[in-house]
Parts: C-alpha cells; sequence; structure tokens
C-alpha cells in the first residue's frame, strides 16, 4: 500500500472513531506536510543538523552506546508507524525537535530513557 492509501485510511480510520465518540490526536504535521519545498520536516531535520549536530554518533556517543534509537524523544509507537509511514522502527519521531528521525543517528540534545513504545505516552508527549 502507498504512503497516500495509507494517509487516506488513517482518515477515515480517525473520522470513525470520532463518529464513535472515541478520542484521536492528529499526526505532528512534520510527518504528514511532505509537499515538495514546504517540507516541515526536512526544515526542522536541517536546523537540527546545523544547531546540534545531527548525524552519525559521535565516538564518545559510540562509546556511551548513545543514539536516537534510545533517546526519551524517539517515537515508534504504533500510531506513529502509521503517522510517518514507516513500520520498521528503524525511523521514529524526535518530539523534542519536531522531525522524522532515524534511529541510527545521534543529536548533542540526547537523553537516556526511550524509545517511546505506547501509544499512551506517545499521545502525554504530544499533549505537551
Amino acid at each position: 500500500m502507498g504512503r497516500l492509501e495509507k494517509k487516506k485510511r488513517l482518515i477515515i480510520e480517525r473520522s470513525n472513531k470520532r463518529m464513535l465518540g472515541e478520542s484521536e490526536m492528529d499526526c505532528p504535521t512534520s510527518t504528514m506536510d511532505t509537499e515538495k519545498g514546504t517540507d516541515l520536516n526536512e526544515k526542522n531535520k536541517k536546523k537540527i543538523a546545523e544547531n546540534n549536530q545531527y548525524g552519525l554518533p559521535t565516538k564518545e556517543a559510540k562509546e556511551k552506546g548513545q543514539s536516537c534509537a534510545n533517546c526519551v524523544a524517539f517515537d515508534i509507537s504504533k500510531r506513529m508507524k502509521n503517522c510517518m509511514d514507516n513500520e520498521t522502527g528503524e525511523v521514529g519521531y524526535c518530539w523534542m525537535h519536531h522531525f522524522m528521525c532515524s534511529g541510527k543517528k545521534w543529536c548533542d540534545t540526547w537523553v537516556e530513557g526511550g524509545p517511546i513504545t505506547s501509544d499512551d505516552k506517545s499521545y502525554k508527549k504530544q499533549e505537551g
């Protein structure tokens, strides 16, 4: 199933939940804004690369076992995998910097305690 079909399916599922009185938050904007030239995800990723060394882990980070995949802000919950159209778990959503992030990478704002794997925790991050 292509990305467009999955987005349509998600929209229908959310509409059905709302009609049944079940609440569900929308996906973060940067997971949905992928229009060429206005891609919020890419803009946020570029900013974090310029300001917080987003990229391959430093030697020190590798030695400490730090990567985006085990950061407290790295969200690979089922709902977020659906938002990102990525079931692998290799890509997660970074709540700290609001972009889709490779688990193999690292940035200088890494915090121990991740990843986020439950939908409940994901919704709580989104609520702030």
